[in-house]
């Protein structure tokens, strides 16, 4: 039995996002993990916007300590978001800057970074609405894996088992079920 984080970075509940994140939060309950999901936009624990000044000076304050207590307890985190202007959502780059501190989730070592965070896998699923060929030919997938994959998950020590970005998501719902069940199947 694992302890899945499942982190969701959506304004709107009725998402797709949501709807991914539901279905994988089921999937995983069902194989008897332990599962917990977080809405950064509706959390009780809202973090102030991250700005430079705090990068130096950073101490831990409640909202700090309550999602690294999270993170901490993980085995395994799933990101779910909407892939936006090339990236996600800034909520989700503001949990990165706040949470994943140096102390916490790295340090360095003889001025290289170590990471902290060795004993965790990580998933990201995250959806377009053009079609996935567009991004793939632009090389957009390709940089938004590398930057989660080298930029953040290893470089806090932890293990990128899956990166799922699904294409063509728009509000016509036309592929949905067939990602959900795609998402089943993991």
């Amino acid at each position: 039995m694992k302890n899945i984080l499942i982190i969701v970075a959506h304004p709107k509940e009725e998402s797709f996002s949501f709807a991914m994140a539901n279905t994988y939060k089921e999937n995983a309950e069902r194989k008897g993990n332990s599962v917990e999901m977080l809405d950064l936009y509706r959390d009780s624990h809202q973090q102030a916007f991250f700005t430079y000044e705090d990068a130096n000076t950073l101490t831990a304050d409640d909202a700090m300590m309550y999602y690294q207590e999270k993170v901490t307890k993980a085995d395994e985190i799933v990101f779910v978001f909407p892939y936006w202007w090339g990236s996600f959502p800034a909520i989700l780059k503001n949990f990165f800057d706040w949470n994943l501190s140096r102390g916490f989730a790295f340090e360095y070592v003889n001025s290289r970074p170590k990471g902290l965070l060795s004993d965790k896998t990580v998933k990201v699923f995250t959806t377009t609405g053009a079609p996935k060929f567009v991004y793939a030919i632009t090389g957009a997938n390709r940089r938004l894996k590398n930057m989660m994959k080298e930029q953040i998950v290893a470089f806090c020590g932890m293990k990128l088992e899956g990166f799922y970005i699904y294409g063509g998501v728009d509000t016509s719902a036309k592929n949905t079920d067939k990602i959900l069940e795609e998402i089943k199947a993991l």
